[in-house]
């Protein structure tokens, strides 16, 4: 054992001075800057929802649901505000960089299906130990603030603490949360981080990113807590093919099977949606990413549920808590910058742009089933 003192690799934060930091930093949120929208003939998204069928309540058996999957078109308008909002925590400061965001959603009659208003902020970079020239460091968005004989004395401080004296500091556990608000009568607080991110100057294109295994169940349309299992159930299913149990009728299946719950999903076919788009929304998203080139992409994935320390939340109104309460909200974020055929003049040269694309799952406790919400190939106006 040395006698040594060992050098901590947790870096204290710079002190806090009047007039710091005198602008917000937004980090990977300043890409979002600007609005986006569906270009004309270009991708669509794609939402799939469960829904309490007509009749039902809370008491209802186990598993009767409404189905309803749609195509639509976005436009999602993101606004920073460039003031750093600050946040007094005593022996640490925080100053958030805020960017409200504004989304409309219209389907393919040109009727508006959703709107929606939040904000996203950035909390400050958390890996550590913290550099002066790192990408989303500079400016600080997190200073230490011990006290001062003037504090003392104005807050009354003597004698539980005296000049110069600092608390623990404070290592946030997420760099980026989100709070919405949706019309149907849920708030959301979601909390992450970015967690892929690739880029490359040395060659011309990357490889595009992995959205989502075929039939990896948590991003499917309906839920193994039903009793439907992908390994079993989706034996032999392709993109092209259903399962050959699909061809069969509720009563073959067996009214309160697994199988005959989700018949509906497999076989829907209204509104521009269908197999196999209806149980694998990803889809929609890597088949687009197969026609362009990749410069760069970016994750972003936050949740109202974590395994360990503070959670965000899902607060419901009276009656979706009673009859179709929201639990959870899992969201997924991919900012990318691709090259693409420049549709407006018939493939002759390549255009650049950026594409916002995004997978939102909310989970429904009423009968147990994920509704999958997908928006793809958004592009920058």
């Amino acid at each position: 054992m040395s006698k040594e003192t060992q050098e901590s690799s947790v870096r204290p934060y710079p002190e806090w001075h009047e007039g710091e930091p005198n602008k917000a930093q937004f980090g990977i949120l300043q890409k979002l800057h600007g609005t986006w929208v569906n270009w004309k003939g270009g991708p669509k998204g794609l939402h799939t929802t469960c829904m309490p069928s007509p009749g039902t309540s809370a008491e209802t058996i186990f598993g009767v649901f409404h189905f309803k999957s749609q195509q639509y078109r976005e436009q999602l308008t993101f606004t920073q505000v460039n003031e750093p909002v600050r946040n007094r925590a005593g022996s640490n400061e925080q100053f958030n960089g805020p960017v409200k965001y504004e989304t409309a959603i219209v389907d393919n009659d040109e009727i508006l299906q959703h709107f929606e208003n939040g904000m996203y902020l950035w909390l400050g970079d958390n890996t550590m130990p913290w550099q002066d020239n790192g990408q989303y460091q500079n400016p600080h968005t997190l200073f230490k603030h011990p006290s001062s004989v003037e504090s003392v004395e104005e807050d009354g401080g003597a004698p539980v603490i005296g000049p110069g004296e600092l608390g623990p500091q404070f290592v946030p556990p997420h760099s980026i949360s989100r709070s919405g608000v949706i019309p149907h009568g849920t708030t959301i607080h979601l909390t992450g981080n970015i967690t892929q991110s690739c880029s490359s100057d040395e060659k011309p294109y990357i490889d595009a990113p992995h959205i989502a295994d075929l039939w990896e169940p948590q991003y499917l349309a309906i839920s193994p807590t039903m009793g439907l299992n992908p390994t079993r159930d989706f034996k032999g299913a392709t993109i092209d093919t259903k399962p050959k149990w699909t061809e069969k009728n509720r009563e073959e299946l067996g009214l309160n099977s697994a199988q005959a719950y989700f018949l509906r999903i497999f076989n829907y076919d209204k509104f521009g949606a269908r197999y196999p788009y209806t149980v694998q929304p990803n889809l929609t998203l890597k088949e687009f990413n197969d026609t362009v080139n990749f410069k760069s992409y970016d994750l972003i994935e936050l949740d109202s549920r974590h395994d360990t320390g503070v959670q965000g939340a899902t607060v419901n109104n009276v009656m979706i808590e009673r009859y179709c309460r929201v639990v959870r909200m899992r969201y997924r974020m991919w900012i990318e910058e691709v090259e693409i055929d420049d549709w407006e003049n018939e493939g002759k040269t390549k255009k650049p742009f950026n594409s916002c694309n995004m997978n939102k799952l909310s989970t429904l406790n009423l009968c147990s089933v994920q509704a999958v919400k997908q928006r793809c190939g958004l592009i920058f106006k």
